[in-house]
């Protein structure tokens, strides 16, 4: 099978590698030619625009920030529909809006496409060594024609429903993900403040119930002066996502709404738009007067 990736991002680009390793056929494309470069060396081709990358490919997959974006890679004049044949299979990786995702589904049916909303989760690790979880909207039977390809990238493959479920999927989790993160970054200044050692804080709670993935994972990554690679700006996008969802759906949401504003307003108190939503976790500590 004929692969295409486009979007060679912190999580794009070892998605595509663990495709290439595989040995399927590779096809790349990227806004960024220097991104392509390492998977040429590997053997991967490269294609000068999303319809290129299609006309070449059985299934094309896209890694891509947010919901203008995809729209714009998939739905544009030089476009992956433009390129690709009826029969032929669209994935789109990225977290968007739902109700996005269903409309790119059915532009593609009328094409006579099979389309795909897979978000991933597990972060640049999971893309790394092909652990993550795929949360999968569409038809049962598109998916089982792709299954070995995603394979190579996820360790779970959930089928959450019609067009549009993954990505509702994909907001609620990282909707209570950020939700639990604010929750620990308080935890761990507290900790702190209290004279508590932050590596027996790991110990202890991760053995306890107020454990949780994204404490481990980010108070872990702290102490050992490294970070996760997920930006501020593209919390922010999921946060927002998944409180319009909220709204939609007419669930009232408490506690996710004010987590929303508090990462909103860490983004915008100064010229780190693109930092780590991890850095909150020393921003807080300083503000409460720790010596980070």
């Amino acid at each position: 099978m004929r692969v295409g990736f486009i979007g060679l991002g912190n999580m794009g680009q070892p998605m595509a590698a663990n495709i290439l390793d595989a040995g399927y056929p590779l096809t790349v494309h990227d806004t960024r030619r220097q991104t392509g470069r390492e998977l040429e060396g590997a053997g991967a081709a490269w294609a000068e625009g999303p319809k290129a990358v299609a006309v070449r490919s059985e299934v094309v997959f896209t890694s891509l920030p947010g919901t203008e974006a995809v729209e714009q890679v998939v739905l544009g004049d030089n476009g992956v529909f433009a390129g690709l044949a009826a029969g032929t299979t669209y994935v789109d990786t990225s977290t968007i809006a739902p109700s996005a995702a269903r409309r790119i589904s059915a532009l593609g049916a009328e094409r006579g496409l099979r389309v795909l909303d897979a978000p991933v989760s597990g972060g640049i690790f999971g893309a790394r060594d092909a652990t993550l979880t795929l949360f999968v909207g569409g038809d049962a039977a598109d998916l089982e024609l792709v299954r070995t390809v995603l394979e190579t990238i996820g360790g779970k493959i959930v089928h959450a429903g019609p067009a549009g479920a993954g990505n509702v999927i994909k907001l609620i989790n990282n909707l209570m993900m950020y939700v639990n993160f604010i929750g620990a970054c308080e935890g761990v200044a507290m900790s702190a403040r209290a004279g508590i050692d932050l590596q027996l804080l790991l110990d202890a709670v991760t053995a306890s119930m107020g454990q949780s993935r994204i404490f481990e994972r980010t108070l872990s990554l702290f102490l050992n002066n490294a970070q996760m690679g997920a930006t501020t700006d593209l919390a922010v996008k999921d946060m927002c996502l998944g409180v319009e969802l909220g709204s939609e759906l007419g669930v009232p949401l408490d506690v996710s709404t004010p987590v929303r504003d508090l990462i909103v307003r860490f983004r915008d108190g100064g010229d780190r738009g693109q930092d780590e939503f991890t850095d909150m976790i020393p921003d807080l500590l300083r503000r409460s007067g720790v010596d980070v």
